[in-house]
């Protein structure tokens, strides 16, 4: 006989029952940690909307995290600044029973998820969906050596030569070196920026589940990478590099090096992070191999489904590069990027 689920209030990073499932639970993210989503709230003062779901026995059987996000004309509950925000449910227990109690539990609530999640039944339940691109994740299904040899196209290893035959090197660096590179990227983009103190209390909170990768040209940094090593999983967060260096490829070795590294540590996947099919970024992403998951965001209720759509960025990029001194300002941007949480 099924048990009757219930959705109750949570604060991740003072419940040890909300670690525990997420630790063991085979799907989890970095995006589920408790320390992710405290680093989310402190650096942007958002309101917790984080549930679990529990059984008439108190049992809990799902985690999701959440928070109250404002978008100009009413409030959505999801989990911002990442791809993955999808519910971890016991593999014993039907997905549609859990997607309907978050759904009554009232509001908008944006459901982040991917095709590997695991998690079905959104139809069933009354969600409306939305496609927001891909994420490219690569198997460590065999040494380096091999995916140097027959996984990775041609270019990438003609672009690392190229890069160390110009003097490119990776070294560990920290959030404060990696951050003006951030910066520069993001004004170059024309996007709103994270503040400093937001990588920082992320690199504080998760330890050495955090990276920092450098690309140097001699003493200079010139790209970087933010990576998240959690679990069996490299997530490559950030990038970011400076323009005037791309004919040295540091973006090329940088990857190779995160991957080699992950493959080092022995975790299973390196995750590239979400893009769009057709762009240019999703073509360098695809040159290092992995599969294509495409990435939904599912929304209750449904009529509100627009809320999660992101093609109203794509259509604002030609204008947002000339407005870059204003919407990267260091007042300005943190705002935007809170409004924005994408």
């Amino acid at each position: 006989m099924s048990r009757a689920l219930t959705a109750q209030a949570v604060v991740p990073d003072r419940s040890s029952e909300w670690s525990e499932f997420v630790e063991n639970h085979h799907d989890a993210t970095v995006f589920h940690t408790a320390e992710w989503l405290s680093g989310v709230e402190t650096a942007f003062g958002y309101d917790p909307r984080h549930v679990r779901i529990t059984d008439d026995s108190g049992t809990v059987r799902a985690v999701v995290p959440g928070v109250l996000a404002s978008e100009g004309v009413g409030n959505s509950v999801l989990n911002p600044f990442c791809e993955y925000g999808f519910p971890l449910i016991e593999a014993s227990v039907e997905s549609a029973a859990v997607l309907s109690v978050l759904r009554d539990a009232g509001g908008t609530r944006i459901v982040k998820d991917a095709g590997w999640s695991g998690v079905r039944g959104y139809n069933h339940a009354g969600y409306g969906g939305v496609r927001t691109g891909t994420s490219i994740r690569l198997s460590l299904d065999r040494p380096f050596s091999e995916l140097w040899e027959s996984t990775f196209e041609k270019d990438v290893r003609r672009c690392v030569r190229t890069a160390r035959d110009h003097g490119v090197s990776v070294t560990e660096g920290t959030v404060s070196e990696f951050y003006p590179l951030y910066l520069d990227t993001m004004k170059r983009l024309g996007s709103p920026q994270f503040p400093e103190r937001f990588f920082s209390a992320l690199a504080d909170a998760l330890g050495d589940s955090v990276a920092v990768l450098l690309a140097h040209r001699g003493d200079e940094p010139i790209a970087g990478v933010f990576l998240f090593e959690w679990g069996e999983t490299t997530i490559v967060w950030t990038p970011a590099s400076r323009r005037a260096h791309w004919e040295h490829r540091p973006n090329h070795l940088l990857y190779v090096e995160a991957i080699e590294r992950a493959c080092a540590a022995g975790r299973s996947t390196v995750d590239f992070g979400r893009s769009r099919r057709g762009s240019s970024v999703h073509g360098f992403k695809a040159q290092f191999g992995g599969f294509a998951h495409p990435l939904t965001s599912f929304v209750a209720p449904p009529h509100r489904a627009g809320r999660a759509s992101l093609e109203g960025y794509d259509r604002l990029s030609s204008i947002t590069t000339h407005l870059a001194p204003i919407i990267t300002h260091p007042t300005v941007g943190p705002q935007l990027k809170k409004l924005i949480h994408e």
